[in-house]
């Protein structure tokens, strides 16, 4: 069937409509002009169109074209053409909603339907990640419960619920603590029921919300049920039918109704809390006056994604189809500012507007990369290996590359038009900028986390636990090996002692008797065993207790004193009371580091580096590296560099204290350079610094930095 037939309109004959077609009024656009909808029963769809294809449709049945637009000239304040005509007869064609009588229409009619239908590989693409699955037809059962529904949703109880809601907060905000501690009621299963059913009716009535304020409104519900987002299940209402309305505050309150049920459920539950028993019950009220409403806020008011915040802000605006119009505009706007094609604009608006829909349409984009992003992830681990891997490249593929690439075809194919505008001189310096930054080796240092601290030194630690008796040094003294540093004591230990020495005298006595009397030989070598034995335990005691003496292991000066301890403390065991630097001049300060793995082959064996303080106070220091480990460390010998003690380098601590890095590192050992002034030995420097390492390597881009950590994580994920 000839669509639009290119000779004169005079010859043009308009194909009929489908009878089975409604024309309804769909109040005004954004810019006041009057719309209308054409509603297909059949599939459920609605169609806008303007003042001008109403007008085309009304004098449709003169099946003239030429007939048409005179009528519509003479009788309208309208110019209509042929093209008009032949545009709007595509559209209706296109939609299939004209008749389809003989056996050319029929195939021609099965083109557009499996037009329609893409490829197997692409429906499996996008529906493995979205399936809807309708579960009922709920249309007769809310005609029928509606008046039960215009009931709850009076205004009367509408303020009764407000009024209880606030009644709960306030008592809530004098219980806060006892509140919060509710949700340790879902530490068992029974709780995880329990929080399952909860949600689960939280979402139903939300989604009977949008149906039975769309049903109040008039308009059918043909099917309620699920569809799993990256098999995560989440309930749907069909409320298409809401298009056939003209009020936008009706379609405002259908796309708001699941939140303010969501929203009264919360304040009744707040309320309830109080009154429900402590058990698995408060814990559902509880998750109801908190969790459920939060995550309906956060989730469906976003206007990124077609949820209830996207529809709420298309009615507000009165924009239809924001998100492709958007698009659209956002698409021509980049390329005009480029490259100056000089195509006209993909509707006619004002300038404030075009930059409202650019900003909401690349705002939309930024959203999506980061979740197709996300969504990649979740799909790699929620599959086995080899199809997590297939399926996180498809999505990056399908829903980032290949958009951006069917973008800059579009350049291309326009290029011949394209002029040379300064935002297109702005950015392709700053593309050749990035693309230098990229690919040029330009990088020659690797940075490290490291730590400075002096070779020879010595922590005085107590052994044993005691009280402080005496502190004999102070910050800056100049000690020798054995000088004593602190002296503690420990009572049980001298109680212990003294009861011991008198067990050994009567131990003594007691040999010394049998030795002399013959009746009781056979007790001898029992009575010299225990005698014995307690000699050896005195003799640990007095170790012991020679302990309580903390003494300098060697020369040097008191760098560290606990300034927490005072005489007459009690400390526990492994207690630092002081760190002694050696005084030796020559390499007494020496540099750790901990270099990634992606770096490590980039390190000579005797690289020059430079260590930065994470004090800007303190000097910069050239270091002489001396060792370079080229197997990775077991563990962290320096827990300073641990993220838990301030560090950057991520660890889990065993049993013994020893810190485990998550990540593959490797150590770095070397000394300050003899040419350089030591660091001071004032008061003010710390012993022990923190800082970054900045190590001679071989230059690297990031292009293959990327490079290699794509192909060190493919061959890594693909080992199994």
């Amino acid at each position: 069937m000839a669509i639009a037939p290119q000779g004169n309109a005079k010859e043009l004959v308009v194909p009929p409509l489908r009878e089975d077609l409604r024309l309804l009024p769909a109040g005004t656009d954004e810019y006041g002009a009057p719309c209308w909808t054409i509603h297909d029963p059949v599939r459920n769809r609605y169609f806008r169109i303007g003042y001008a294809a109403f007008e085309m449709l009304r004098r449709w049945p003169l099946r003239q074209g030429q007939a048409i637009i005179e009528r519509i000239c003479r009788d309208t304040v309208l110019s209509v053409d042929e093209a008009s005509l032949n545009g709007l007869i595509k559209f209706l064609h296109g939609n299939g909603l004209l008749q389809r009588d003989s056996n050319e229409t029929v195939a021609e009619f099965s083109r557009i339907a499996n037009a329609g239908k893409p490829p197997f590989w692409k429906w499996a693409i996008h529906n493995y990640l979205f399936v809807r699955v309708p579960l009922v037809h709920p249309d007769g059962f809310l005609r029928k419960t509606q008046p039960i529904a215009d009931i709850i949703a009076s205004r009367a109880v509408q303020l009764g619920v407000l009024i209880l809601g606030l009644i709960g907060i306030f008592l809530t905000l004098r219980q806060w603590d006892l509140f919060v501690s509710t949700f340790m009621g879902f530490a068992n299963w029974q709780g995880v029921v329990w929080m399952a059913v909860t949600l689960t009716l939280a979402k139903i009535l939300h989604e009977f919300g949008h149906a039975y304020s769309a049903a109040r409104y008039g308009c059918r519900v043909p099917s309620m049920g699920v569809a799993f987002l990256v098999m995560y299940p989440v309930l749907y209402t069909d409320t298409s039918d809401a298009w056939r309305i003209i009020s936008k505050e009706k379609r405002l309150r259908i796309a708001a109704a699941g939140i303010r049920v969501e929203l009264a459920l919360a304040l009744l539950a707040t309320f309830f809390w109080h009154l429900v028993p402590p058990g698995p019950l408060q814990s559902a009220v509880f998750l109801l006056a908190t969790t459920t409403w939060i995550t309906t806020l956060l989730i469906n008011l976003s206007p990124f994604m077609r949820f209830d915040g996207y529809y709420l802000l298309s009615d507000f605006l009165g924009i239809a189809n924001l998100q492709n119009r958007s698009f659209a505009m956002a698409k021509w706007t980049i390329r005009e500012t480029l490259f100056r094609f000089g195509h006209p604009a993909p509707e006619p608006m004002p300038r404030k507007k075009r930059r409202m829909l650019t900003a909401f349409a690349i705002a939309v984009w930024i959203y999506r990369f980061f979740l197709f992003l996300g969504i990649a992830l979740v799909v790699y681990h929620l599959f086995f290996k080899v199809l997590g891997i297939i399926l996180f490249v498809v999505e990056i593929a399908w829903f980032i590359v290949i958009p951006v690439l069917n973008e800059m075809k579009h350049w291309w194919k326009d290029r011949h038009s394209a002029k040379v505008t300064p935002s297109l001189v702005v950015t392709g310096f700053l593309l050749a900028v990035l693309t230098v930054l990229t690919f040029v080796p330009w990088q020659s240092r690797v940075s490290a986390d490291a730590v400075l601290q002096a070779s020879n030194d010595a922590e005085i630690i107590s052994t044993v636990a005691g009280q402080v008796v005496e502190i004999t040094v102070k910050k800056g003294d100049r000690v020798r090996a054995g000088d004593t540093i602190a002296i503690l004591s420990a009572p049980e230990l001298d109680a212990e002692h003294r009861i011991r020495e008198l067990e050994l005298a009567e131990a003594r006595i007691l040999l010394a008797q049998t030795e002399a009397s013959r009746d009781n030989l056979g007790d001898y070598a029992a009575r010299l065993q225990e005698m014995r034995r307690l000699a050896a335990r005195i003799v640990a005691l007095e170790a012991r207790q020679d302990l309580l003496t903390l003494r300098a292991p060697i020369d040097g000066m008191v760098r560290e004193l606990a300034d927490d301890i005072r005489v007459g403390d009690w400390i526990a065991p492994r207690t630092q009371l002081a760190r002694i630097v050696g005084a030796s001049e020559r390499a007494s300060w020496e540099v750790v580091a901990y270099v990634s793995q992606r770096d490590i082959a980039r390190i000579g064996n005797r690289p020059s580096a430079r260590f930065y303080p994470e004090q800007f106070t303190q000097p910069v220091l050239d270091i002489e590296v001396e060792t370079v480990e080229r197997f990775n460390s077991t563990y962290i010998e320096t827990p300073a560099l641990v993220s838990t003690h301030g560090g950057t380098i991520a660890a889990t601590a065993d049993r013994d204290g020893r810190y485990t890095p998550h990540d593959p590192v490797f150590k770095l050992e070397g000394i300050v350079a003899t040419d350089r002034e030591s660091p001071p030995a004032g008061e003010g420097f710390s012993m022990m610094q923190r800082g970054r390492l900045q190590i001679d390597a071989e230059p690297m881009s990031w292009a293959r930095r990327l490079y290699e950590a794509i192909v060190a994580g493919f061959i890594r994920e693909v080992s199994f």
